[in-house]
């Protein structure tokens, strides 16, 4: 789950090559102290689509709550298996990025091209307002504001839980120079 939560990828096909996906499953929704979900890097999946080899149906993780499948198909994000990831990421490595779609079934509708590069990405991951994250006992520790541009919940996490810092994570657009930090 952390690699289609991932707000890198909004837009794009994500292509798996590990060879089997699907048999751990997918963890619930719980959130964390701060608010964040538990076991996620973003609150939605990112990708537009998700390109898979060998699906596993059978989902056996002690954590895990739903399938890979009825998460995709929650998020309204499309899913296909039995592909040859492997020959797909060789050309995608010898002829770098290249627009693409989904389709299902001979003789399905092609959608839309949708080229992710022709819209503001940055605009579609940021969070819309100020949010302050401050770890217990943080009457003297630093105070840090990152400009979220995609950042994953794992960078809040690490700032708060490990730098022990009070972090104000702020919209890709905000004017953070009359702000004061350390």
């Amino acid at each position: 789950p952390e690699s289609l939560t991932d707000p890198s990828f909004v837009g794009q096909i994500l292509v798996m090559t590990f060879p089997l996906i699907g048999n751990y499953g997918v963890p619930n929704d719980d959130l964390d102290e701060f608010g964040l979900p538990r076991h996620f890097e973003g609150r939605r999946i990112y990708p537009a689509a998700v390109v898979i080899a060998e699906y596993s149906f059978a989902a056996s993780h002690y954590q895990s709550a739903r399938s890979l499948s009825a998460w995709l198909n929650e998020q309204g994000v499309p899913g296909i298996f039995g592909v040859d990831t492997r020959t797909i990421t060789k050309r995608l490595r010898e002829s770098g990025s290249e627009l693409g779609a989904v389709v299902v079934g001979k003789g399905a509708p092609c959608p839309a091209w949708d080229d992710p590069n022709a819209r503001n990405l940055v605009a579609e991951v940021s969070i819309k307002a100020p949010q302050k994250y401050e770890p217990k006992d943080s009457a003297s520790a630093p105070h840090v504001i990152a400009v979220d541009c995609g950042m994953k919940f794992n960078i809040v996490r690490f700032f708060v839980y490990h730098l022990k810092v009070r972090l104000t994570v702020v919209p890709w657009d905000y004017d953070f120079t009359k702000d004061e930090f350390d």
